[in-house]
């Protein structure tokens, strides 16, 4: 088949549009990231429920312990890089029975995967220790719910 210079300069401007528009929704976050955002901006209650045994290890892929739980995003920032972050603190004492304020990290990807970083601080020490990093998958190792 031959095409002239008039269909030749069609079919290329169709095959363009057809790849710049599937190079924006590459770009494009996934629906529950902008439902979550949506929801933040409009004010909302927005909690995450966590399922870390439902969740991997960010250096070895082992599924995370059985524990669950969960936190009100209180404050939050969202970047086009880092996606949606957010984190708490809480004092409580460790299973030796000493004071330590414990701290999660939270950060949405653009792509739907909330990573968590958790680290300890004891009382008295100059530095936070990482205590574990984990994956998880929307919605089996976590979910969000307003």
């Amino acid at each position: 088949m031959q095409f002239s210079g008039r269909r030749l300069s069609i079919l290329f401007s169709l095959l363009l549009a057809a790849s710049v528009s599937t190079i924006a929704k590459a770009d494009e976050p996934s629906p529950k990231y902008a439902e979550v955002l949506s929801a933040l901006h409009a004010g909302k209650n927005v909690k995450v429920i966590l399922d870390l045994n439902r969740c991997t290890t960010v250096d070895g892929g082992k599924p995370g312990p059985a524990v669950q739980g969960g936190l009100v995003i209180r404050a939050f920032s969202e970047t086009a890089q880092n996606g949606i972050s957010f984190g708490g603190a809480h004092q409580t004492v460790d299973n030796s029975g000493h004071p330590v304020t414990e701290y999660h990290r939270h950060i949405l990807s653009r792509e739907g995967k909330l990573t968590m970083r958790v680290s300890k601080l004891a009382a008295g020490a100059a530095e936070a220790v990482k205590e574990g990093e984990f994956v998880c998958e929307l919605p089996d190792g976590a979910k969000f719910v307003w």
